[in-house]
């Protein structure tokens, strides 16, 4: 059984939470009682994660849902050695792997990758044009140009331009594709990470003024989340109410969930925290949320998730439900009966428990 629910996490039919379950319910039949995040850190440590978030991180998709991640660029070529010649030997990546292109003359499919840059280099008709271009964020593109400067090739000696956009060294590869190395500029007050992907974004048009609006997303917060976005057996939320304040969940057996910290409370115009759940702690992302006010008394609700880096944004793609937990924020705001979860969310077969 245990290799068979190995075998569920990594192919998404099995979650997490599920492993817990089981193994409470194991547990229980031999007589010991454990609480539910007793349960998931001990699935963590033996998927050998540092904790829950951290499991819970790796795992694209989940349930029937299919598996999503970042887009991977596909660059058209025409002769493996030079590619090889180029992207391997000269730019650094690594032949991840390999299709065709041996004697039998069959088109080439490759990947290749640098760090958590990924691209697919192909020979096969009609899979993207000559005269491509793939950026890759990089947190140095100087020493990345020295780097590169130093390595024998005689068909790109490329330099670096300094842009509204940030600092940007452009390789031609032997097929008229470019590889576009950006490094953004820094912050006017503080570096930050390199910024990977832009912000997931929703806006809502609310009927009531800012102060109900701000009011219902933070200190009424535990009445629009569902429990289909914890760990398991959510009874309360606390949205921290001052800037350097924990963002918490209180799960059913009474343990405390840390899913984030306060960096901004400013009611009734904006509140901002980091965000950890299902995320690694060590790299956290950022939801913002800004309230303006409108003439006719209501307010308009934007809602950002962002703080991408090269480090998280593999992440970005499982956060793509957004829409339905605003959509019970902004009922919950106006006073309207909160819509329930869709089935395939909660995969139970049911919208609500």
């Amino acid at each position: 059984m245990r290799g068979s629910v190995m075998t569920g996490i990594t192919d998404g039919t099995v979650t997490p939470k599920q492993m817990a379950r089981r193994l409470r319910d194991d547990l229980a039949a031999r007589g010991v009682t454990i609480r539910h995040s007793e349960a998931l850190e001990l699935v963590a440590h033996q998927w050998g994660a540092r904790d829950w978030n951290t499991l819970a991180a790796r795992q694209q998709g989940g349930g029937a849902r299919p598996a999503e991640g970042p887009a991977v660029p596909i660059l058209r070529i025409f002769d493996r050695a030079k590619a090889v010649e180029f992207y391997v030997e000269f730019l650094g990546f690594r032949l991840d792997w390999e299709h065709g292109g041996h004697a039998d003359h069959s088109p080439l499919y490759a990947q290749v990758s640098r760090g958590s840059a990924v691209l697919h280099l192909s020979e096969h008709h009609g899979d993207a044009s000559p005269g491509g271009a793939a950026l890759i964020p990089v947190v140095d593109v100087d020493a990345l140009h020295a780097e590169l400067r130093a390595r024998p090739y005689d068909y790109a000696r490329p330099g670096v331009s300094a842009e509204e956009w940030g600092r940007v060294m452009v390789v031609v590869d032997p097929f008229h594709n470019r590889v576009v190395f950006h490094q953004p500029l820094p912050a006017a007050v503080e570096p930050r990470p390199t910024q990977a992907a832009a912000p997931i974004e929703v806006v809502e048009e609310l009927a009531v003024g800012p102060d109900v609006a701000f009011d219902a997303f933070t200190r009424r917060i535990g009445e629009w989340w569902h429990d289909a976005y914890s760990p398991g057996g959510l009874v309360s939320m606390d949205a921290g109410g001052a800037a350097g304040a924990p963002v918490t969940m209180t799960l059913a057996d009474g343990t405390t969930y840390r899913w984030g910290t306060v960096t901004t409370w400013e009611p009734p115009v904006r509140y901002a925290q980091t965000f950890t759940l299902a995320q690694d702690v060590e790299h956290p992302s950022e939801l913002d949320v800004r309230f303006s006010g409108r003439p006719d008394g209501g307010c308009t609700v934007r809602f950002a998730h962002g703080g991408w880096t090269t480090a998280n944004v593999a992440d970005r793609a499982r956060f793509s439900e957004w829409g339905i937990l605003l959509g019970r924020f902004a009922a919950l705001a106006e006073g309207r009966p909160v819509p329930p979860v869709p089935a395939w969310v909660t995969g139970e077969g049911a919208a609500e428990r």
